[in-house]
């Protein structure tokens, strides 16, 4: 995920188009002025900056043009205090942890795929499926029932307007009362746990007794707007490929686990991720100086042609490489396997139970966004 920006800097749709620019002009690493950043867009050159140590998540460290953020988020963090919070973190997301919940999983998605055209032959794939799965995944995880599900369902489109990479005034303030209205949802459901633990993830946490009460409420936000955010434009992207080429479907079912795979090769979620070098770096030729801002463009990297054959044909029968959809390193994205299940689960199901489904209506929407990649909106109807 990216950094988000200060109030002062504007996501305008001129930065996005110059980065856009720079990631098909051939050159893999250039100085963009419009965006005061190095875009990286090489496999090679970016996965040095996600994974190799001499880079910071801290945008605050961005020499003359220190960038805001909130306080104890572990996607700001740098050892050590990233390696706390994570080894605290990490046990619940592991593959096996995460395996265990394929059951539930399962039962979410089918329960949502009840409803899908239950007003009619037509409904938004994005807000009556696509965002609802994870969305209630994550509502069970932190055990907080249908009023927590409300709360983070009418905050999270709020919340993750302060992970843009470059977010207007507006989004930043919008971002801070959906954080402000989670917290205090939040607050005294911590303190309830404190006192009386369960067998959800937020008990575990609580009962580490290692993490503050910052810590604990920012955690809780970040798997929110996050893990939400990011597997919603996934099985979005995922199901908008697939209706284009329906021959691909056959891949899915045959092997989800391989077709997610190339899904997020050739549709990330999130197009961008943000560092700060540390020290002085060169790459690809070009120097890049301690406290320059670096921006990694995801989406570029992983169709890089040095790295992948025939890079811009998606194929979900395509042999499983490294890609950096879920970036890398110490950063490597925490739910990348509970991401990838409720995907495989959420497409095939969708398209087991609806065979015929295809678009209707208007041309689909990309949503608006330097950072994300999905749609606003996708309507189907059922065959």
């Amino acid at each position: 995920m990216q950094a988000a920006a200060s109030p002062e800097t504007t996501a305008s749709p001129e930065a996005t188009a110059s980065s856009d620019a720079t990631a098909s002009s051939g050159a893999r690493v250039v100085r963009d002025e419009a965006l005061d950043a190095f875009v990286v867009s090489g496999f090679d050159e970016a996965a040095r900056v996600l994974r190799e140590p001499g880079w910071s998540s801290d945008p605050r460290r961005i020499t003359g043009r220190p960038l805001d953020v909130p306080p104890g988020v572990l996607l700001f963090l740098d050892p050590p205090d990233h390696t706390r919070l994570r080894r605290l973190l990490s046990p619940a997301f592991t593959p096996r942890a995460v395996g265990r919940l394929r059951t539930r999983v399962a039962a979410i998605a089918d329960a949502v795929l009840d409803g899908l055209f239950a007003d009619g032959n037509r409904a938004d794939l994005m807000t009556e499926a696509a965002h609802l799965v994870p969305l209630a995944v994550i509502a069970e995880l932190l055990d907080v029932g249908a009023e927590g599900a409300r709360v983070f369902r009418d905050q999270t489109p709020g919340l993750v307007r302060m992970l843009e990479v470059a977010p207007t005034r507006e989004d930043v303030e919008r971002g801070v009362e959906a954080s402000d209205e989670v917290m205090m949802f939040l607050l005294p459901l911590l303190v309830e746990r404190r006192r009386d633990p369960g067998d959800d993830f937020v008990s575990a946490l609580v009962r580490t007794d290692e993490l503050s009460l910052e810590e604990l409420l920012a955690t809780c936000v970040l798997l929110l707007a996050a893990g939400h955010e990011t597997t919603a434009n996934l099985i979005g992207n995922g199901a908008h490929a697939l209706l284009g080429d329906p021959g691909h479907i056959a891949h899915l079912h045959a092997d989800p686990a391989r077709a997610v795979e190339e899904l997020l090769r050739a549709e990330p979620p999130v197009r961008l991720a943000g560092r700060v070098a540390l020290t002085d770096h060169e790459l690809d030729g070009v120097r890049v100086p301690a406290g320059s801002r670096v921006i990694v463009r995801i989406d570029a990297a992983n169709r890089d042609p040095r790295r992948f054959a025939d890079p811009d044909r998606l194929d979900l029968s395509r042999a499983p490489g490294p890609h950096l959809a879920f970036g890398g390193g110490h950063h490597y994205c925490l739910g990348a396997a509970l991401a990838r299940l409720e995907t495989a689960e959420t497409l095939t199901r969708l398209f087991t139970r609806f065979p015929e489904l295809a678009l209707a209506g208007p041309e689909p929407r990309r949503r608006t966004s330097s950072t994300f990649l999905g749609w606003s909106e996708l309507i189907v109807r059922p065959g």
